[in-house]
C-alpha cells in the first residue's frame, strides 16, 4: 500500500510543470470516531463493551490544485483529534464505567483527485476522493482513567478519503469523509480491538494561484 501512495504522488509531482497550480491553505474542524469493536484483555478471556464517541478536534494545512476542470490535490494537514471513549462496568472494573478522551495527534498525507460539477468565473462545486495516510504522532488520554497507551496503537493508517466542496472568488471551503482501511490497535496491544478510524472534517481556506477561471470550453 505504501509504495502505491508514494507511486501515486510521484505522479502528482510529474504533473505539474505543465499544468495550472492551486494552493489553498486551510484550518477547520473535525470529528473523529473508532468503529465499534469489544475489547479483548490481552492474556484473558474477558471481553468489555466499548463505545467510541467522536468531540470535537481541529486541522490545519494545505492542499495543492493541479490542473483545471479536472486536477489532481495533493495536500498535507495537521490534524488533533479528540474520541470520547467508555469501557462497559463489569468485573474488571468492579461493576462501574470508565469514560475518557483518547486524543489523536497525526500528520495526514493526501493523493486525491478532483473534478468541478460547476466550473465558473468565481464559482466552482467540486467532488474529490482519493487515498490519504495519517502518520500517527502521539495519542494520549485526557483524564488516564482507561489504560491507552501510543504503544498499542499502530504507527499510521491507510484511508479513504472523499468530500466536496465550493469555491467563491478566492474563499474555499470542503467536507470530507475519511474512511480507514487499517486496524488502528497492534495485534499485541494490551486491550485488543479491530476498530478502524472513520472522521468527517470541514475546513475553510483560501485560493492562492491560477485556479479561479472562466471556462472557456463550451
Amino acid at each position: 500500500m505504501k509504495k502505491i501512495f508514494i507511486t501515486i504522488m510521484f505522479l502528482a509531482l510529474g504533473y505539474i510543470l505543465p499544468a495550472q497550480i492551486q494552493f489553498n491553505p486551510q484550518v477547520g474542524f473535525s470529528f473523529l470516531k473508532l468503529s465499534e469493536s469489544d475489547a479483548k484483555i490481552k492474556n484473558t478471556t474477558t471481553t468489555i463493551e466499548t463505545d467510541f464517541t467522536a468531540d470535537i478536534g481541529f486541522l490545519a494545512g494545505f492542499d495543492m490544485r493541479i490542473g483545471d476542470r479536472f486536477n489532481v490535490q495533493p495536500g498535507v494537514f495537521f490534524a488533533r483529534n479528540v474520541t470520547v471513549t467508555k469501557f462497559a462496568g463489569d468485573t474488571l472494573f468492579t461493576g462501574e464505567e470508565l469514560e475518557d478522551k483518547l486524543v489523536r495527534t497525526s500528520l495526514k498525507l493526501k493523493g486525491m483527485v478532483g473534478y468541478d460539477l460547476v466550473h465558473k468565473d468565481g464559482f466552482k462545486l467540486r467532488l474529490n476522493a482519493g487515498p490519504t495516510y495519517d502518520f500517527i504522532m502521539s495519542v494520549d488520554n485526557s483524564e488516564d482513567e482507561i489504560d491507552f497507551e501510543e504503544k498499542d496503537f499502530k504507527g499510521g493508517s491507510f484511508n479513504f478519503d472523499a468530500g466536496i466542496g465550493v469555491d467563491i472568488w478566492f474563499v474555499t471551503a470542503q467536507l470530507g469523509y475519511s474512511y480507514g482501511l487499517t486496524e488502528a490497535f497492534k495485534d499485541d496491544a494490551d486491550f485488543q480491538l479491530d476498530s478502524k478510524y472513520n472522521t468527517v472534517y470541514f475546513t475553510l481556506g483560501i485560493v492562492l494561484g491560477s485556479g479561479i477561471k472562466k471556462d472557456k470550453t463550451p
